[in-house]
């Protein structure tokens, strides 16, 4: 018993003396192990191979024991297209770093940018940027905002139509514009049913072009104002067209009917559902 415990503390100095060698004799250093190669992958769009092996290069300086790994991540997620990284040491001499970039697929409150997973960021010269649906909300509703819109255009892509802006006002009311260049409003309750209600008899509503609103926040039905007239037209004549064009007699077999818009008043959106 008495050697086990006289073995024991043997090794235990042996390897404290160990220790003490590596760490206070530089064995550990750079000069004994430097990183001589930073091995750059991932699907780099719009972040270069050198920017990566630059934002790294103070940290890979120390060493390849000495590299902090969390620091040289978070050196290279500070690139403003980086949305995470992942690193590892190869030995003998090597870190391997692996960049996943930010995929953006909308634009958040003007001046933001949003990734396909709902994370924000910004990036400077970017205002310019075309083809991103602009999302717009309260700050603390960023999450809510995206996961809406995904829902809503699942359901507008089936029906061979897509949104370019959905927004969240103060209040707490939802609105999004058509491709087309229609404004639906669609309220702050039950929103989901309300745009399948439109869905429902869109294909119905010929001359599109002719709507610039449509109001869903009806219990049954929906409200559709017309495009305004050109200046040089006489001040009906939108109304006047729309009025002829041929709406089916039968659109309130859909569950839906047609209401003039000036039938209600829009500012008391929820007094009709």
């Amino acid at each position: 018993m008495k050697i086990m415990i006289w073995s024991i503390a043997g090794l235990l100095l042996i390897t404290a003396a160990g220790l003490s060698i590596w760490t206070f004799g530089g064995l550990n250093k750079a000069e004994q192990w430097p990183i001589r190669w930073l091995e750059v992958a991932g699907e780099l769009d719009r972040t270069t191979a050198e920017q990566v092996r630059a934002a790294v290069a103070q940290e890979a300086a120390l060493g390849f024991f000495a590299v902090d790994i969390e620091r040289a991540r978070n050196a290279i997620e500070r690139l403003p297209w980086v949305e995470r990284v992942y690193i590892s040491r190869h030995w003998p001499d090597a870190l391997e770093i692996t960049v996943v970039e930010h995929r953006v697929v909308a634009r958040w409150n003007q001046t933001g940018l949003m990734s396909a997973n709902g994370a924000v960021f910004d990036v400077a010269g970017t205002a310019g940027m075309q083809g991103l649906v602009d999302l717009k909300g309260p700050e603390s509703r960023q999450q809510d905002v995206f996961q809406t819109w995904q829902q809503l255009r699942m359901e507008l892509v089936q029906s061979g139509l897509d949104l370019n802006q959905l927004v969240l006002d103060p209040r707490g009311a939802w609105s999004l514009r058509l491709d087309s260049g229609q404004l639906l409003l669609l309220g702050r309750e039950q929103i989901q049913h309300r745009l399948k209600r439109f869905l429902a008899v869109h294909r119905q509503l010929v001359n599109m072009n002719s709507i610039a609103r449509i109001d869903l926040r009806y219990p049954n039905g929906l409200a559709i104002t017309p495009v305004k007239p050109p200046v040089e037209q006489p001040a009906n004549a939108g109304e006047t067209a729309l009025q002829s064009a041929p709406w089916p007699g039968h659109v309130s077999e859909f569950g839906s009917r047609l209401v003039k818009s000036q039938d209600r008043d829009p500012a008391k959106e929820e007094e009709h559902g």
